[in-house]
């Protein structure tokens, strides 16, 4: 039987957090105009908009797949919890924050390895994980393309340690704070579904794609940002 497979954005941030349109925008934009299966919202510290956007996307009945999640600020940089339930306190210690994740049954994803554009988890934060002994402590995948210049400046490093030491499962998506950098970048897995994703993750059976963002795409939404926030 000849595989199919899937496209999914796990990193997208809606206006509950700081990002520019609504979990309902996002998820009418992401089933209308894009040929995602899957999609994760992941607002900073929180898990709202994911579930506004699952709940609204099984309402309609679209055949979109939408992940709770968040993009979790510990005191070694940003995580990413998906298929969590409940919100992970901020601020703690990277390993507590991996043992909470997986305590939901969750997956934790290092978005924007190595950057200093960004809160991100460095060398040495990723090591220390790497070797502990817990069976609870590890990471899920890693992030080894981003659109954005905060995920490029940092993306080939990221790629040489994971072929050599890291050895995690790779992925993509876009960090998208806006409808028109959704998608940009994205993780290939097996199957079709949330679950398939979930399970393709576990066996290392993904890639990715996608592109970089221009400088006038990095513009405009840094004017739309500003525009949000009534800076002008």
């Amino acid at each position: 039987m000849k595989k199919t497979y899937g496209k999914a954005d796990f990193h997208v941030h809606s206006s509950i957090g700081d990002g520019i349109n609504s979990p309902f925008e996002i998820v009418d934009y992401v089933e209308h105009h894009t040929d995602l299966n899957v999609i994760a919202i992941t607002d900073h510290d929180q898990i709202k908009g994911g579930i506004i956007a699952r709940e609204y996307a099984l309402k309609k009945n679209y055949e979109i797949n939408v992940i709770i999640g968040e993009e979790v600020s510990t005191l070694s940089g940003h995580l990413i919890g998906l298929f969590i339930k409940k919100r992970i306190k901020r601020y703690t210690k990277l390993i507590d924050t991996i043992k909470d994740i997986h305590g939901q049954g969750g997956i934790c994803i290092i978005p924007h390895p190595l950057s200093w554009l960004t809160t991100s988890l460095g060398e040495k934060a990723i090591k220390k994980i790497l070797e502990n002994k817990d069976d609870d402590v590890y990471f899920d995948a890693v992030e080894l393309m981003g659109p954005s210049i905060a995920a490029k400046v940092t993306e080939g490093n990221a790629r040489v340690l994971n072929e050599i030491l890291w050895h995690l499962p790779k992925v993509a998506a876009s960090d998208a704070h806006s409808l028109n950098g959704i998608g940009t970048c994205y993780t290939i897995f097996e199957g079709k579904t949330e679950n398939d994703f979930f399970n393709s993750v576990k066996k290392n059976k993904t890639t990715y794609n996608g592109r970089h963002w221009t400088f006038k795409e990095h513009w405009e939404l840094f004017i739309e940002k500003l525009k949000k926030f009534k800076v002008f």
